[in-house]
């Protein structure tokens, strides 16, 4: 009997991520779930004017706000790793941002979590052709 292998490229960065699931079993067309996060960009906005003049102006404070972004970081990788399939042998990380290492760094964190993440890459944007064939090649070279 031959032992198939459930295998899963994720491309991302903060702003969406392409999760593309192999199934050597199936032999089919690749599983394709796109998922866009809700991380807030830009700068801090707000803050008030003061009821008389000249008076003293409040502000939004920037650890709050980056408070807040880093919360909405966490969300969106506990939302990636909610789609790996717990039967995944091999996970493939790659993207254009710094993301690719954030949920790297989220996925280990995780005690028990079976699949192993075996390759964490840079990348360009792309399209979503080319990020089906950039993880079909990935894992053809593995084999290989």
């Amino acid at each position: 009997m031959k032992n198939y292998k459930k295998q899963i490229g994720i491309w991302l960065d903060y702003k969406e991520a392409w999760l593309i699931a192999l199934d050597e079993e199936k032999g089919s067309a690749p599983e394709i779930k796109h998922i866009e996060s809700d991380i807030e960009w830009g700068v801090a906005k707000g803050g008030s004017r003061s009821k008389t003049p000249w008076g003293p102006q409040g502000g939004i404070s920037e650890s709050a706000h980056e408070a807040r972004r880093k919360h909405e970081e966490k969300q969106y990788f506990e939302a990636l790793i909610r789609e790996i399939d717990p039967a995944t042998d091999d996970v493939f990380i790659f993207g254009p941002a710094e993301a690719k290492l954030g949920l790297k760094h989220s996925i280990e964190s995780i005690k028990n979590f079976h699949p192993e993440i075996v390759s964490v890459q840079s990348a360009d944007s792309m399209t979503q052709n080319q990020i089906v064939a950039r993880v079909r090649d990935f894992f053809a070279e593995k084999v290989a």
